[in-house]
């Protein structure tokens, strides 16, 4: 109905009411003028309301009023959704879906756009370290070539973990394969900082991160290179790797200063 409306709004502006009128008033006697042809009577009438009907389209035409501005043009029909699918292309290129996920960390922290959004409330199915009380840990402060190594420890590890302080290794074992396969879990030494990783005291370790930096020396975490219980029991070999998978978690409650 749109396009119809703008289609006559257009013949309006070129013919006026009177050129419009003209052009009705022009088929219709076209239509007479055949019927009469066709019975082979007298065409003057049809031949006159013809030429009627031209002048006044034509008068028309000529007579009515130059249009203020020239119509916008008609477009197909295709246009108008291709520049919709065009539009919604170019914001999905500006803000694609996953811009969210790599903004800066300021962008939602306390002077970011998220501050003063309503927080949903989350249910912890498993207990972070932060809300584990006293009771659930148990302490290990030793010395460690000059250094106070101080940490927490899950409370079920005293039972099924050895701590040994050589002076210069602070190891922790699963208890039950310390007789036969060694049972070392990880351990903590001191080094000079920065540390070289690829330096010979390093070779017999695995997994080697520096877990704090201070004044000149470094608390070094690592595990042994080799495997240090029976894996073909499947009791051990899931209490070695529940110990494991809890060192991140271990290092994060660990203090470090000078003796």
């Amino acid at each position: 109905m749109e396009t119809l409306a703008l289609k006559l709004n257009v013949l309006v502006g070129l013919f006026g009411y009177v050129g419009l009128f003209g052009l009705a008033a022009l088929l219709v006697t076209l239509i007479w003028l055949i019927v009469r042809v066709a019975n082979f009577d007298s065409v003057l009438p049809a031949l006159l309301c013809v030429a009627l009907s031209v002048a006044l389209t034509v008068g028309g035409l000529i007579l009515s009023p130059a249009p203020n501005a020239q119509p916008e043009p008609l477009r197909p029909p295709w246009e108008v959704p291709l520049e919709a699918l065009k539009e919604q292309l170019g914001r999905f290129k500006e803000n694609p879906p996953w811009a969210r996920f790599l903004k800066d960390k300021e962008a939602g922290g306390e002077n970011g756009e998220l501050a003063g959004m309503e927080r949903m409330d989350v249910v912890h199915t498993s207990v972070p370290p932060d809300s584990v009380t006293e009771q659930d840990k148990i302490l290990v402060d030793e010395t460690l070539g000059g250094w106070r190594v101080r940490l927490t420890l899950p409370r079920e590890w005293k039972s099924i973990c050895v701590v040994e302080n050589n002076g210069s290794r602070l190891s922790f074992y699963q208890k039950a394969s310390m007789p036969n396969y060694g049972g070392l879990v990880f351990f903590l030494t001191v080094a000079d900082s920065p540390v070289d990783p690829e330096a010979p005291e390093f070779g017999d370790m695995d997994d080697l991160r520096v877990v704090v930096e201070k004044d000149g020396a470094a608390l070094i975490s690592a595990g042994p290179t080799d495997i240090q219980y029976n894996y073909s029991v499947v009791e051990l070999s899931n209490e070695y790797d529940r110990m494991r998978s809890e060192i991140s978690g271990i290092l994060d409650t660990l203090e470090f200063e000078k003796a």
